[in-house]
């Protein structure tokens, strides 16, 4: 054995003559000769013998490792080195110099010497200096010059804004109008059981007298009204239905009301009122739909066409007397429903414009309207046309109320 793997702690033991180190050959040679004997072989029908092994003790078992000390295993102690015994001391060994108190003392500016010229200064810089009249006259024409001009120009510089000016007090009167007109339109509703009571009355009314009095000041002075009126025969005792309609629309810059319901043999009516100063008064020709002429006198070519009542729609019949690239076709419809005629206005004249815009709807689409209240004045038509065309040669207003 190497002598340099010996343990010290290990030490292996003397070598004896009788030790065996496991030599199998050596230990063959001096162990007994003995034959090998096997169990009997077992028959297909035997049972296999179980092997019962002796019963273990099941116990407590302690075991303690002891681990043996060594000199080796003695506590070491940190070696301590000294370098040097003397330590630096930061303070200074000799006492600092007392502080010396600073010395003021003044010294006198010397005296400037006055230089002839400076650069960028003039000699009398600083001084007053005194302007001629010639100098002092021509500055104040100058500051004439430049008011004056700016005077002058001061019409031209505000001219774009004159435009908005006018734009807003044109917005301003229009807001204004349309708060004047809501508050006479809410006021004129609130007067409901009046034109109920004023309808009774001319309802109910047996002479031309009793409904004079009732009608707007305009009318009940034109004495061709009295050949036209009829009494409705209404009982002196009926009153209109607590649930009739009544509402209010736009008159130029005033508003009129309507009545709408049904008298006793259950016919339509719609009564018209207007406002005289604070009086409300009935719209007579509007009431009853009148026209200088019948329906049935326009069906034949007859009777005066000056003022005439009714419902109009667009239409589309047109005849060589009538062609479509000159004219626009209309149905005009009797106030009460029945009668009708046929109307042309020509394309480029002031009364297709004011009728055609209302029932254009346009791109976008809209409620359509089907049929409009005007008030017309009609032309009879060329020799050849048929006695129920008629060419529109005037819109009065439209609706039924005159303004």
């Amino acid at each position: 054995m190497n002598p340099s793997l010996s343990d010290p702690n290990n030490h292996a033991p003397e070598l004896a003559p009788g030790d065996d180190w496991g030599d199998d050959e050596a230990a063959a040679s001096t162990r007994p000769a003995t034959a090998a004997v096997l169990p009997p072989r077992r028959t297909s029908g035997e049972r296999p013998v179980a092997v019962v092994e002796p019963a273990r003790e099941i116990g407590l078992r302690i075991d303690s490792q002891l681990t043996r000390g060594d000199a080796s295993d003695a506590p070491r102690r940190l070696e301590v080195q000294e370098i040097s015994g003397n330590v630096v001391r930061l303070q200074q060994s000799a006492a600092a110099p007392p502080k010396v108190e600073r010395q003021l003392k003044f010294h006198e500016r010397p005296v400037r010497e006055a230089a002839g010229h400076t650069h960028g200064e003039a000699a009398a810089w600083g001084g007053s200096k005194r302007h001629s009249t010639r100098w002092l006259l021509a500055s104040g024409a100058a500051v004439v010059a430049v008011v004056v001009g700016g005077l002058l120009l001061l019409p031209s510089i505000n001219a774009p804004n004159q435009g908005r000016d006018r734009k807003s007090a044109a917005s301003h009167l229009a807001a204004e109008e349309e708060v004047e007109g809501i508050a006479a339109m809410n006021a004129l509703i609130a007067r409901q059981p009046e034109a109920m009571r004023l309808f009774r009355s001319y309802a109910t009314a047996g002479r031309w007298a009793d409904v004079v009095m009732l009608m707007r000041e305009d009318q009940a002075k034109d004495g061709s009204l009295k050949a036209h009126w009829k009494p409705l025969g209404v009982s002196k005792e009926w009153w209109p239905a607590a649930d009739c309609s009544w509402s209010a629309d736009k008159l130029g810059r005033d508003y009129y009301g309507m009545l709408e319901g049904e008298l006793p043999d259950h016919t339509r009516f719609t009564a018209y009122f207007t406002r005289s100063g604070n009086n409300l008064m009935l719209d007579w020709k509007a009431t009853t739909g009148f026209g200088t002429a019948t329906f049935e006198q326009l069906k034949n070519g007859q009777g005066d066409p000056q003022e005439i009542r009714g419902k109009i729609s667009p239409a589309e019949f047109y005849t060589a007397t009538w062609p479509e690239t000159e004219y626009q076709s209309y149905r005009f419809l009797a106030p009460d429903g029945v009668a009708s005629i046929w109307c042309y206005a020509r394309r480029d004249e002031p009364a297709n414009a004011r009728i055609a815009p209302l029932f254009n709807q346009g791109e976008i689409v809209q409620e359509s309207k089907d049929s409009l209240p005007f008030t017309l004045r009609l032309q009879r038509g060329p020799g050849d046309a048929s006695p129920n065309q008629w060419a529109i040669g005037e819109v009065l207003f439209q609706g039924w109320v005159k303004p």
